[in-house]
């Protein structure tokens, strides 16, 4: 859940402009170091490979093997969602990008992988090489983005059951007070890497918290995200704790989100702010949220499609459980989030908003959550964009009111019947469209799996058994 005290704090006041931060230095003095890279495979899960610093030349050029059963791997450890393309032959190759190699600390470095067949072709079910064609299929239609990520995390007991009984308030100090020592650590070991943390504050539930990550473009903000799970999860195991990215960690508490921030531009102009349309949209701006608004059904599967996910999807649970779009209506499944408006001057004065520094207007895609592959999921919601633009969807009409306050004839619910949400997601041409064919059958098999071989889906057994599967 979002913070009600403020209108646009932390990555909800996405910079509408380019990215002035760098990433870290990619090769930094990483001779000692152990290099884990990792992968995040469609169940939304975090693969990962360890190799000392004399392997790594091998790792970036070459790649180390993985067999295609990797990316039907499912979040009960035990299955695996074998589908017509993805079985038990074949064999494949990550590779690390050696340009976003991160040094953690002087004992571990991180870079992320993508995968690729025997011959050096990239493969279709790869999460980051999609994400990398959708940006550049972008680039082609004269659009670019950058996208911001704001993660929720619970604190659990080393064994995964609820931390001991401890005074709570939501958004309150105590929460930082009480966990101060691990919060200082998180925000020092990111800043360490290269991350910008625009925010870290307790959340609404009980040792639940939230972190803000400044934007970047979308291959780097995904990357920084899957960085920064990992830094949360090594650190709270230093102070023999563990973090859990369960979208519903326990049956009697707020979910877990991991809000998405998108900001669109063309050329050096944005298209969420500085035009004479609804809510100051360009009318390219207005197409684009009407895309994701008009596939937001179909985007379900992808942004929060786990067996867990559809228990958080529920109205009053500033999930965005309404198939709706408003002004800074945290209960819409797409919140805009105005620019401030002596930014947006400037950046109008000078045409060009390359070197303003303010906030700019974004859209959030409130749905996510924490189970979903973030690769998969950004050019999901960047396609769903680009598809509107494209076809110039009308914007529907704004909510600006509690969308549970309308009569019901006016309002349309996110499903939440994860049955349902997969066979949607299996017959949308524009996902398929967008992903893929074998990306969509990687992500249907992975999640029909959780509906057909999980026995149990009460939500007393659902959070209980997953409260884990997506930690790291």
């Amino acid at each position: 859940m979002p913070n009600p005290y403020g209108s646009a704090t932390g990555t909800a006041a996405l910079h509408d402009t380019v990215d002035m931060d760098s990433r870290s230095d990619s090769a930094g003095d990483s001779s000692s170091s152990i290099l884990l890279a990792t992968v995040v495979n469609p169940a939304g899960l975090t693969l990962a490979k360890t190799v000392t610093p004399e392997r790594v030349p091998v790792f970036a050029s070459v790649g180390l093997g993985a067999s295609p059963s990797w990316h039907a791997f499912a979040i009960d450890q035990t299955g695996i969602a074998f589908s017509d393309e993805v079985g038990v032959v074949g064999d494949q190759r990550i590779r690390i990008d050696l340009g976003a190699r991160v040094e953690v600390d002087p004992t571990l470095s991180w870079a992320p992988g993508e995968f690729f067949g025997l011959a050096g072709d990239p493969v279709p079910q790869c999460a980051r090489g999609t994400l990398r064609r959708v940006v550049a299929e972008l680039a082609d239609a004269g659009l670019h983005a950058m996208v911001g990520h704001e993660l929720e995390f619970v604190l659990l007991a080393a064994d995964g059951s609820p931390l001991p009984s401890a005074p709570w308030t939501p958004y309150g100090a105590v929460g930082l007070l009480e966990y101060e020592e691990f919060v200082r650590d998180v925000l020092v070991s990111c800043r360490a890497a290269g991350i910008t943390v625009e925010q870290l504050h307790p959340e609404h539930a009980r040792w639940q918290f939230e972190v803000s990550l400044g934007p970047a473009d979308p291959i780097t903000a995904a990357d920084r995200l899957v960085l920064t799970r990992l830094i949360i999860g090594r650190l709270a195991r230093k102070h023999g704790l563990r973090a859990g990215f369960s979208p519903k960690p326990f049956v009697d508490e707020a979910g877990c989100g991991a809000h998405q921030h998108v900001s669109l531009h063309r050329g050096d102009r944005p298209l969420f702010s500085g035009g004479t349309g609804v809510a100051g949209m360009t009318p390219d701006g207005a197409h684009a949220v009407a895309g994701i608004v008009d596939a937001l059904l179909e985007l379900q599967g992808v942004l929060c499609g786990s067996v867990v996910s559809g228990l958080r999807m529920l109205p009053g649970q500033w999930a965005g459980a309404h198939v709706c779009w408003g002004v800074e209506n945290r209960e819409a499944a797409v919140r805009l989030v105005r620019a401030d408006s002596a930014d947006a001057s400037a950046a109008d004065a000078r045409r060009d908003t390359s070197d303003v520094r303010g906030r700019g207007a974004n859209v959030e895609v409130k749905i996510a959550d924490p189970s979903a592959n973030v690769y998969f999921a950004t050019a999901a919601i960047l396609g769903a964009a680009a598809a509107g633009i494209e076809r110039k969807a009308t914007l529907p009409p704004e909510v600006g009111v509690d969308p549970r306050t309308r009569a019901a004839g006016e309002r349309t619910l996110l499903s939440t019947d994860q049955s349902e949400v997969v066979d949607r997601m299996d017959v949308s041409p524009l996902l398929r469209g967008i992903l893929g064919d074998p990306a969509v059958d990687a992500l249907v098999a992975v999640r029909r799996y959780e509906v057909t071989h999980i026995p149990d889906h009460t939500p007393e057994a659902l959070t209980e058994r997953f409260r884990l599967a997506w930690s790291v």
